[in-house]
């Protein structure tokens, strides 16, 4: 830690343990002084109801905690209009009709008295992990090494200990290596994926001569490895000599396609609105071991159990998506075109 940093929190009495520590809103103990970054720390009451909760900020994307800490900052200075401006909106116009009978019962200036508020002591605040901002962008690192050698390392965000020791390889997960690059001439590549128990991709690890797009390998963090044409699967069958060849492929032009994360959401979003599907998962869920993870015979267990109208749903959303965006992806066969063959 920096001399001047250390003077500068035991100078203003701020709670220093390894790790300058803040609350949910990113204060610190005094009110005026915000913090975070790498030096920052959430509080350890944040682990009451967690233990798992990893609270350092080194494990989040930077520009996503910057963004998070700008948001709270306009809520405490501005608390009307704050939200809607993080937001990219316009600020909220003041009532001209606005009469001194007192503010509406609505109003946030308002205070119900009954029950009084939540929030009402920092105590209760700390004690809910809920209340800490949610952090899902991956962390990317890169450089030119000697030899002309591009390196990017991209890893998922860490959101308990158990994350953590991954990204520091203490844990076991499945990894997929290929190893094609050429050191002398600086052709083929070196990748390294690695799995979590869930079967998402964990990290991506690349060494090369070749000059990738980092934005690509980015949005391939957290994705299930079965949108990735069974990856796992067919590497260890010994079917993919080389990962980039693999992924730069025509079949997963659809993958790195602008849209694709929002059909993912999409899609998320609706097998969560319909109860019987929530009801199907969570018990799935419930009976499994987070270090065993999700075993293909559970999936397709899960996959059997679903109604064949929300499968039908699922598969009507991609022809859509592929039928919406079929400017950029044309390489892929639609029911229409089957029968524009059949017919012939």
């Amino acid at each position: 830690v920096d001399p001047d940093i250390f003077n500068s929190v035991h100078g203003n009495g701020l709670v220093y343990d390894g790790r300058l520590i803040v609350d949910h809103t990113f204060k610190t103990t005094d009110a005026g002084i915000y913090g975070a970054g790498s030096l920052c720390e959430f509080s350890r009451r944040f682990q009451r109801k967690n233990a798992a909760r990893y609270l350092r900020h080194d494990g989040f994307n930077g520009r996503e905690v910057g963004a998070k800490l700008a948001q709270a900052l306009l809520r405490t200075l501005d608390p009307v209009n704050g939200d809607v401006m993080a937001a990219g909106g316009n600020p909220k116009t003041s009532k001209a009709s606005a009469t001194s009978e007192g503010p509406e019962p609505d109003s946030p200036g308002m205070m119900h008295s009954e029950g009084g508020d939540p929030f009402d002591s920092n105590e209760a605040e700390e004690s809910s992990p809920d209340l800490l901002p949610e952090f899902y962008m991956p962390i990317a690192r890169g450089g030119l090494l000697p030899g002309n050698l591009h390196y990017y390392r991209i890893n998922s965000c860490r959101r308990s200990a158990l994350s953590a020791d991954k990204a520091d390889g203490t844990s076991d997960s499945a990894a997929i290596v290929t190893d094609t690059l050429d050191s002398s001439s600086g052709k083929g590549h070196f990748c390294r994926l690695t799995l979590d128990s869930f079967g998402k991709v964990d990290s991506i690890t690349y060494l090369g001569g070749e000059e990738l797009q980092v934005e690509s390998l980015w949005s391939l963090v957290g994705l299930s490895e079965t949108f990735l044409n069974h990856l796992y699967q067919r590497w260890r069958d010994g079917d993919i000599p080389d990962i980039v060849e693999f992924l730069t492929d025509e079949w997963a032009t659809a993958l790195f396609h602008d849209r694709f994360m929002d059909f993912c959401h999409q899609i998320k979003l609706e097998m969560l609105s319909q109860d019987e599907v929530k009801q199907i998962i969570n018990k799935a869920l419930d009976a499994v071991n987070p270090k065993e993870g999700l075993s293909r015979k559970l999936l397709a267990q899960i996959r059997s159990q679903l109604p064949k109208e929300s499968v039908k749903a699922m598969q009507d959303h991609l022809l859509d998506y592929l039928r919406e965006n079929t400017n950029h992806l044309k390489t892929y066969f639609l029911p229409e075109h089957w029968e524009g063959v059949h017919g012939k």
